[in-house]
């Protein structure tokens, strides 16, 4: 016999009733037990029954059962009878267990006489074998001292004083005085802690020591939530450990294995711990420990930086020599000098006049300067007005910059001095500007950062000399004023502006502002380097202008961009080609993707009649050979060809076949290409929307696609996968519904149901699949489409129908119809109308009702009838 969903279970004995409950617990023993060992809720009368009659295997059975919300008064109230079979089952096992462990050990105290406990298998002996922090915690406050004892040794010093002095007085109390004094010589004790056992077994009274004594909080103690909430409220804070000082410290330090551990250095004698590291070296983890704090000497800063420097605390003190002592000529170490120049600023312990006339070498040093504080950045504008407006000077300073190994101030006077050797020449070793960009580096990157800080003037008088590499990075990572801009557009023409397009992250505004300045060059750059939108695609491949004074015709394509496309294989740069009107680019279309739409492949050569005329159209049919294609077949289908061809031979053939273009791309042909798609296979359909979206447009013809859904429904897999699009229409949103839960049904389509049934019709004509999810009575509820009364009354197997309502309140889908609330009660007040007109207060008939549940394949209603027939 299959067994029952908890689920229902919980719900038949709930609807039974107190009254029912003796005669249903005997008869349906299995069922009860099956319960009682799960995790759904129990009814309260069922566990006061199950407690008053003191059934040991109903009692074991709930026990063992799994620790959830709703379980756990239950389970206390049985740890709390104090059972001693129960304990060790109790304790034992996963999840949050501390009130149930402490409820045990404190019912424990009930009976503490009874020998079970220390059984082989009792609670006792498997707290003496267990070593977790877990299991043991609770057990310090534990009524058998061998317990405690054993609970202190393994998990004393991961607790704080509070829990170590609430053990010593269970100890006492329970073991008495003898017991309490053993626990003095435990290592693991506090001092404080132990100093105040010592008082209390020398005391005349020493519960009253004990329960009066307090001790200082311990600075060391683990933090612990879990701790804290178990302790009782009246427990004292934790001990302090002494901070440490001498040998003590030293050996404490040398067992230091990372900067995060805790080492109390109040009143450390600093001489004595640079000594100790300068005979015998401390680990890196120690030097770091010492450096986070604030009284430590400069020296062993020093040395934890060296060692470290990249993991310095932040709150180490900065001395001046962490800037001169170490080699910043390694490219590599402007990252240190970085964090270091930063945090020095802002705390104002290094003066920015004073790092740029000390610290070496100038290219480090500028690298590294956080050029966003205000202080660094007047400091550098003073530096910068001393360079002028001589390219001579700049270029100077720029040569120097790779090998000047002096200072920032000292690199200004160098260049100055340098300046006959530089004049009249032009930029050194210039570069041309590069796709994708990079960030500047190097002598560049200094260079462009004194730039920036120069007057608009001095940029001005520079700007014809700087070489096409540093306009590129001035344009994309410096924003310069629309003065310069102009001037570099004066010197190098509007195509100088093709360097900002060279990122995929370029700004939809920037992209916008480049394509009115109808630029080939620009266009080009922007095609391939930038993310322009298939609208934009388009524009740049048909040589569609702007701006309609920008010229006469269109705009011509530079090579690369026909080199780009021949070797690209990305199918959104390649579509765009269908309105280029070009051969060579229709080649390449043809050569590399397959067009899959009558109206992209009539679009295709529509454009190419209309800008080189007919005769290209006829090449392009004759060709035999595509770009990277394999196989000899046209890429064109027979029929488009039949189609073009017709129209090369008829007198007005361009128009002919621009009437057979508007039809293609028409609403109604649109929606007979979507009927087609959807005939086929589901995982299909998405992709085929993909493609009429590529190729003819992403908006669909919703109107046109409305009216022929009125006139002959759209496929239900159709509706599914157009209700995803954000314009999806209102009007539509019912049947969609409706085709969604046909969809999610795991046996539609079927002929006994029709072509498009009902949520009722499906139901009643299948049978629920059970140990599954019930997904599509969800989606039908949940549309309203089914009602809870209708799966009552007409779902089967009655099993299924039955576990699902009585699941529903808490597994009930979070898009629930308005009033479900109302429909629930309603539907639970039907049930027990049903069952009490079929089976009464007759435990029998409950009892047969739930035997027949699991092998029955009818209704609830028919169950029920066929109940009272056995019965009767």
């Amino acid at each position: 016999m299959a067994t029952l969903d908890e689920s229902l279970l919980s719900a038949t004995f709930r609807l039974a009733g107190p009254a029912l409950a003796p005669d249903l617990m005997a008869r349906l023993r299995e069922e009860a037990m099956a319960l009682v060992s799960g995790r759904e809720p129990l009814p309260d009368y069922l566990v006061d029954e199950m407690f008053a009659t003191g059934d040991g295997e109903m009692i074991w059975a709930l026990s063992g059962c799994p620790l959830t919300h709703e379980r756990e008064p239950v389970l206390l109230r049985l740890a709390a009878l104090g059972y001693t079979a129960l304990g060790p089952r109790l304790y034992r096992g996963y999840g949050d267990r501390r009130k149930l462990r402490a409820a045990v050990l404190e019912g424990a105290k009930r009976n503490l006489d009874d020998p079970d406990w220390h059984e082989p298998d009792g609670l006792v002996e498997y707290l003496l074998n267990t070593s977790g922090l877990d299991e043991l915690r609770p057990a310090l406050r534990a009524p058998f001292p061998r317990v405690v004892r054993h609970a202190l040794k393994s998990v004393g010093v991961k607790v704080g004083a509070n829990d170590q002095l609430a053990a010593c007085r269970a100890v006492l109390a329970y073991g008495g005085v003898n017991e309490l004094a053993e626990l003095a010589e435990l290592p693991v004790l506090h001092p404080a802690v132990a100093e105040l056992v010592r008082r209390a077994v020398a005391a005349p009274d020493p519960a009253a020591v004990l329960e009066t004594a307090s001790v200082p909080q311990d600075a060391e103690a683990p933090a612990d939530t879990a701790s804290a909430e178990s302790a009782p409220a009246d427990t004292a804070p934790a001990a302090k450990a002494p901070a440490l000082s001498g040998p003590s410290l030293v050996a404490r330090l040398r067992e230091v294995t990372w900067a995060r551990d805790y080492v109390p250095l109040d009143g450390a004698d600093w001489d004595l711990l640079l000594a100790e590291h300068q005979r015998d070296p401390l680990p890196n983890g120690a030097l770091l420990v010492l450096a986070a704090h604030q009284d430590c000497s400069e020296e062993l800063v020093l040395e934890a930086y060296k060692k470290a420097p990249r993991h310095l605390p932040d709150t180490s003190p900065l001395p001046w020599r962490l800037l001169t002592v170490p080699d910043w000529s390694d490219s590599y170490s402007r990252f240190d000098l970085s964090k270091l120049l930063r945090r020095g600023l802002q705390e104002e312990v290094y003066p920015i006049d004073r790092v740029l006339a000390e610290i070496k070498p100038a290219r480090t040093v500028l690298n590294a300067l956080p050029y966003k504080e205000d202080s660094v950045r007047e400091a550098l504008t003073g530096l910068v007005a001393e360079l002028g407006d001589d390219f001579a000077v700049w270029r100077a300073l720029y040569s120097l910059l790779p090998r000047f190994t002096g200072t920032p101030t000292e690199l200004v006077a160098a260049a100055r001095e340098q300046t006959a050797k530089h004049r009249n020449k032009p930029w050194p070793r210039p570069l041309a500007p590069e796709y994708p960009v990079s960030a500047p580096e190097g002598a560049r990157a200094v260079f462009l950062q004194l730039y920036r800080l120069a007057t608009e003037d001095v940029r001005l008088a520079l700007a014809e000399h700087l070489d096409q590499r540093t306009i590129q990075h001035l344009l994309v990572h410096h924003q310069p004023s629309a003065a310069l801009r102009d001037r570099f557009i004066a010197l190098h023409g509007v195509s100088v502006l093709a360097g900002l397009a060279s990122s995929w992250e370029l700004p939809e505004d920037i992209i916008g502002e480049l394509l009115l300045h109808d630029d080939p060059e620009i266009n080009a750059k922007l095609y391939i380097n930038t993310p322009l939108t298939p609208k934009q695609r388009r524009q740049i491949l048909s040589g569609r202008r702007t701006r309609p004074d920008s010229g006469e015709g269109p705009l011509p394509l530079t090579e690369e961009v026909f080199v780009e496309l021949r070797n690209s294989g990305r199918r959104h740069w390649l579509l765009p080609i269908v309105e280029a009107g070009d051969p060579r680019l229709a080649r390449i279309l043809l050569g590399k993707i397959k067009l899959h739409t009558l109206a992209g492949q009539l679009l295709l050569l529509v454009r190419l009649w209309e800008r080189r005329g007919a005769e290209e159209v006829r090449g392009l049919l004759e060709e035999t050979e595509f770009p990277e294609r394999r196989s000899k077949k046209h890429p064109l289908p027979a029929a488009t060809q039949k189609i073009v061809r017709s129209a090369l031979e008829a007198p007005d053939g361009l128009a002919e076949l621009r009437d057979r273009l508007a039809h293609a791309q028409s609403p109604a042909s649109q929606a007979g290409h979507l009927r087609d798609a959807a005939e086929g296979r589901r995982d299909q359909l998405a992709s085929a929307l993909e493609r009429l979206s590529e190729e003819t447009g992403p908006d669909l013809p919703w109107p046109e696609l409305l009216a022929e859904h009125g006139r002959d429904p759209l496929p239900d897999a159709l509706l599914v996968e157009l209700a995803k699009r954000d314009d999806f229409p209102d009007e539509l949103r019912p049947d969609w519904r409706l085709a969604e839960m046909r969809q999610k049904h795991p046996a539609h389509p079927h002929r006994l149901t029709g072509p498009r049934p009902t949520a009722l019709e499906l139901l009643r004509h299948h049978q629920l699949p059970a140990y599954i999810q019930q997904d599509w009575l969800n989606t039908a509820v949940s549309y309203g489409q089914l009602t809870l009364s209708e799966i009552l009354n007409s779902a089967r197997p009655a099993r299924v129908a039955a576990t699902y309502l009585a699941k529903y309140s808490s597994n009930r889908p979070e898009e629930s119809p308005d009033g479900m609330d109302e429909q629930l009660c309603r539907v639970r007040q039907e049930a027990v109308d049903l069952i009490a007109a079929h089976l009464g207060k007759d435990p029998e008939g409950w009892a047969v009702a739930m035997r027949l549940m699991p092998e029955f394949t009818g209704t609830l209603p028919e169950l029920l009838a066929t109940t009272a027939a056995v019965i009767s």
